[in-house]
């Protein structure tokens, strides 16, 4: 099909609204959500960055201050599961300026593209939006896999260096998990592709016991959006 003969019907003012999130990343992407808003205040940000890539017990005293006064990291929340929490705000604390000020764009432009889990409401008075016969399937966000495939999109010449962070990571054990997130979350910042910080902090949450699971999902993430965008690019169908 050439330009001259592609369908120039205008799209429909009012879209269907975005497939929402899984119920399991709901108290997730809340934390991911309040731990934001914290690190409007630079105090916060920088106590909470004080953590990154460090077990809980090594952690600052005020950086458990922050967690912890506000009521952050939900208070039946142990071992594996605590240090996610403490991990994924130590990443969100130490994020990307880029992504830091897209965010604040969005939220000032009255957007909320930027922020998982959160759907735009429409305005008092506006027509409803587009809407399909069939209710749409939640959606689990986006993996690391799926993000460090879209680094590689972004940027093919590392493609080979990213593939083998990828494998190193998924042979980890938690200590080496934690110690290996901050310089992946580096290198998607360094190819413009944000981080689901509240589908992250659910696959990281129980890793020794669903390391398995959790990697093996990453990997056919990873393969699977590289070779639908290669397909995409050569127009297969």
């Amino acid at each position: 099909m050439n330009a001259t003969d592609e369908d120039h019907t205008p799209p429909s003012e009012n879209p269907a609204p975005p497939a929402p999130r899984h119920a399991r990343l709901t108290g997730c992407d809340s934390f991911v959500e309040r731990v934001r808003k914290a690190c409007t205040s630079p105090g916060a940000q920088q106590a909470l960055r004080r953590g990154l890539a460090k077990p809980v017990h090594e952690v600052p005293a005020r950086t458990h201050a922050a967690l912890l006064r506000g009521g952050l990291v939900p208070d039946g929340a142990k071992g594996e599961e605590r240090r996610a929490y403490y991990a994924v705000a130590a990443l969100i604390a130490a994020r990307p300026r880029a992504e830091r000020v897209a965010e604040t764009t969005s939220n000032d432009q009255g957007t909320t593209e930027q922020l998982p889990g959160v759907s735009k409401q429409p305005p008092d008075g506006a027509p409803p939006a587009a809407t399909t016969t069939a209710e749409q399937k939640p959606t689990w966000g986006t993996s690391l896999g799926t993000s460090l495939a879209q680094a590689v999109i972004s940027d093919r010449n590392r493609e080979n260096g990213i593939e083998s962070r990828l494998h190193l990571l998924v042979r980890q054990e938690t200590d080496g998990l934690h110690r290996m997130l901050p310089a992946m979350q580096r290198l998607l910042g360094s190819t413009g592709v944000p981080a689901d910080y509240g589908r992250l902090l659910h696959d990281i949450a129980h890793w020794t016991y669903r390391r398995e699971e959790t990697s093996t999902r990453w990997l056919e993430d990873y393969y699977r959006t590289l070779r639908r965008a290669r397909q995409s690019d050569r127009g297969d169908t």
